[in-house]
């Protein structure tokens, strides 16, 4: 049982390439039709050369078969099956064993379509064609010289040989074409597969574009306000504390750009997996002081368009686990859509939802959100103001699940938005 597992992963093993399987098949059937035209010719009582031309054929499959494994240069075991076998053996059956009367013309169809199934390009078209020509060529030579081939006399041997030729080219072309076939249809499933990763990339490029360009616009708009702010105050009072406060602040943003950028270049140059494993690193985050940070930083900002930003953080609010960068953008996302859109007053609050939840809302005095947008609100680009790229909030909803919450948001025409943000506790113990 071993020795013909062995065998069998030697010559038809899934590693192997279709066509080599397809080669060994075929081998192996032409192997087991000279077995059994030399058993047919036994009982028959078939001439001698019959008996020697089929011991030829049976020495010859075995021979290629096992040299093909053991070299592994099957493109030169093809061309020599096609030129001892198809070229000079079946030529020699021909004349020998019945002429066309025979299934010798059978084994001719075989032999131009396993050269066709195993040879390319002008090795195939040479072979081919020499086989044409000399397969037509001995159709004429046992016509005209009649008396230069042997026939085959008795009826019973005649229908023998043919159904023999019959079953043996059948079954091997039919393994042929199905295996084919087979091949093909796997070609089309995986080109379509590739088709639509391919989709899927340029989806997700632009997306990560889109996205790209809209967090670091944020960070941008904060760099150019705070450094007008310093060009006045050194134009009117020289350096002062605030000027050197906006300059921080100008420095602060220029590195979470730059981190930015390093991060999207690390996923552009690793796989998702990889990525992800980066993002998570176990860290403790404390909101409360993101927001106090984030407040005092916009504040200004805000002041300047005419607007106050107030933030209360109550006490005691647990630190969470995640990715400080991607909390710092939802932060930042929903405060500014608040700036951009209060008339005079923004608030935010981070309070302790529960025992193993934080909520962070940002109500603004705004016009509110039309109805007709609310509902798709968080969709890929769509957006509650003019000139809004549409993905922020969507940034924001997949920052908030991905640390175990959600987002959600009310707004009434002339009253005003609140966004309100759920972070779920640490999920770990760490040491604070």
């Amino acid at each position: 049982m071993f020795f013909w597992k062995k065998m069998g992963n030697m010559f038809f093993g899934g590693e192997l390439e279709l066509r080599i399987r397809l080669f060994n098949v075929l081998a192996c059937i032409g192997l087991v039709a000279s077995l059994s035209s030399i058993i047919f010719g036994l009982v028959t009582s078939a001439g001698l050369i019959d008996l020697l031309l089929n011991s030829i054929l049976v020495i010859l499959s075995v021979s290629i078969l096992w040299y093909a494994a053991v070299s592994k240069n099957y493109q030169r075991c093809y061309v020599i099956t096609i030129i001892v076998i198809f070229i000079i053996m079946f030529p020699l059956a021909f004349i020998n064993l019945g002429s066309y009367t025979s299934g010798m013309p059978m084994f001719f169809v075989f032999a131009v379509l396993f050269t066709v199934f195993m040879l390319t390009g002008k090795k195939m078209f040479a072979l081919v064609s020499i086989e044409l020509v000399l397969y037509t060529s001995l159709f004429f030579y046992a016509y005209f010289y009649p008396e230069k081939v042997n026939s085959i006399s008795e009826e019973s041997m005649l229908v023998g040989d043919n159904i023999v030729a019959f079953l043996v080219v059948s079954v091997g072309l039919s393994i042929a074409v199905a295996a084919h076939i087979r091949l093909f249809d796997k070609q089309n499933r995986e080109l379509e597969t590739a088709r639509k990763q391919a989709e899927e990339y340029a989806k997700m490029k632009g997306e990560l574009f889109a996205e790209m360009s809209h967090e670091m616009r944020t960070p941008l708009t904060v760099m150019s306000a705070y450094a007008q702010f310093a060009v006045e105050q050194i134009r009117v009072n020289g350096v002062s504390e605030q000027t050197l406060a906006d300059l921080s602040n100008i420095s602060e943003e220029a590195r979470r750009l730059a981190e930015m950028a390093d991060g999207t270049l690390k996923i552009l140059l690793s796989s998702s997996e990889t990525a992800q494993a980066d993002e998570w690193e176990a860290m403790l985050v404390d909101i409360g002081d993101l927001a106090s940070r984030l407040t005092r930083l916009l504040n200004p900002v805000a002041q300047r368009k005419g607007k106050n930003l107030t933030a209360f953080i109550e006490d005691g609010v647990p630190k969470i686990q995640g990715d400080s960068d991607e909390l710092i953008q939802l932060l930042w996302n929903i405060t500014q859509n608040a700036i951009t859109h209060a008339h005079g007053n923004i608030e935010m609050a981070v309070v302790r939802a529960d025992d193993a939840a934080i909520t962070v809302t940002l109500k603004d005095d705004g016009d509110g959100i039309d109805p007709e947008i609310l509902p798709r609100i968080f969709e890929w680009g769509v957006s509650g103001g003019e000139g809004r790229s549409g993905i922020g909030l969507s940034i924001c909803r997949d920052i908030a699940r991905k640390h175990g919450g959600d987002i959600s948001v009310q707004s009434e025409p002339g009253s005003g938005t609140c966004v309100s943000v759920t972070l779920k506790r640490k999920t770990e113990d760490f040491d604070e």
